[in-house]
């Protein structure tokens, strides 16, 4: 691979797809630490989307494709709903209500048992306006010790929108994932696969390596650093025999913060490029050699030209 291709599975020389396959386009959406990326990564059985306990780490639209012998369901893990503050989260906010007003053949509304928070309900509103059936999937009932504040979620979810089906999983343990998977290949249309059907996610690998740094520092660092972060891969290079040549960028918003990416004496870059590299190295299943820098550019949440660069800014 040159650049890091796009992930495909081991072993190419798929079959082709029956006549009658049914394929289509899944979002998954709902507020931050749902669990949106924890199930996609369950559904597709690998690893595709960052995980953090911290609130509202996905911030692309990312693809992870669910292909079975006879259907493939292409899922858009989006960032959770939010109010956005600046134009960075306007661009996150613009990708969720496109994914699940205009891109679905079927969207998945993943929410924790019990009910939201007051001022979070208004976040739901545009999946008022979804036209493809809407599945309620409650998650974490792995916590739950009774079922109650799952049939609370449930009822008040069902009041709120039009649900088709409903689901119980928890996506931690697979609890559950099997029935939602018949449920969501019923749901499918007939259509040939949209993608190879060796092929797991649209993106190149030099955008998940830019994801697991980023994953990195949500692990290791905390308040507002890790949202205050971007990750910017600026060199990623392949040679035959050698260890893959990544040189990525961690762009902070203010000057104060890049002291605290670097630590003292180095001590704290040299921890996140270390985690990083051993986690770069076992996604790709190959060495790497990461190289990293911190560079401060302020305001870049508000800045078109640099968020246009990194892949986020979108005019719609």
């Amino acid at each position: 691979m040159t650049d890091g291709e796009p992930r495909a599975m081991d072993g190419g020389g798929a079959k082709p797809p029956p006549s009658s396959f049914r394929a289509g386009f899944v979002p998954i959406t709902g507020l931050p630490n749902a669990g949106k990326s924890t199930l996609m990564n369950a559904l597709c059985g690998t690893r595709l989307s960052i995980i953090s306990e911290k609130p509202q780490t996905t911030r692309n639209n990312i693809l992870g494709i669910l292909n079975g012998k006879d259907y493939q369901a292409v899922f858009v893990d989006t960032p959770g709903f939010l109010r956005a503050r600046n134009m960075f989260e306007r661009s996150m906010e613009g990708a969720i209500k496109r994914a699940a007003a205009e891109e679905g053949d079927l969207c998945i509304l993943i929410v924790e048992p019990g009910l939201p928070p007051e001022d979070k309900i208004p976040l739901f509103d545009p999946l008022k306006q979804v036209r493809c059936p809407l599945y309620l999937v409650i998650n974490k009932l792995d916590k739950e010790k009774t079922a109650d504040r799952a049939k609370a979620a449930e009822d008040f979810y069902s009041r709120l929108l039009t649900v088709d089906k409903v689901f119980h999983v928890s996506a931690l343990t697979g609890g559950g994932l099997k029935e939602l998977r018949a449920g969501l290949k019923a749901a499918l249309p007939e259509h040939p696969p949209y993608y190879p059907v060796d092929q797991v996610t649209d993106r190149w690998e030099k955008f998940y390596a830019a994801e697991i740094i980023r994953e990195q520092i949500f692990k290791m660092y905390t308040q507002e650093i890790p949202y205050s972060c971007a990750v910017e891969i600026e060199v990623f290079r392949e040679a035959p025999g050698e260890d893959d040549q990544i040189l990525a960028a961690v762009h902070v918003a203010r000057a104060g913060q890049k002291p605290i990416i670097i630590g003292k004496g180095g001590s704290a870059i040299a921890r996140l490029r270390e985690a990083s590299a051993k986690a770069i190295g076992s996604f790709l299943h190959r060495p790497v050699e990461l190289h990293l820098t911190v560079k401060v550019t302020p305001g870049w949440q508000d800045n078109p030209v640099f968020l246009k660069e990194i892949g986020f800014y979108d005019k719609k």
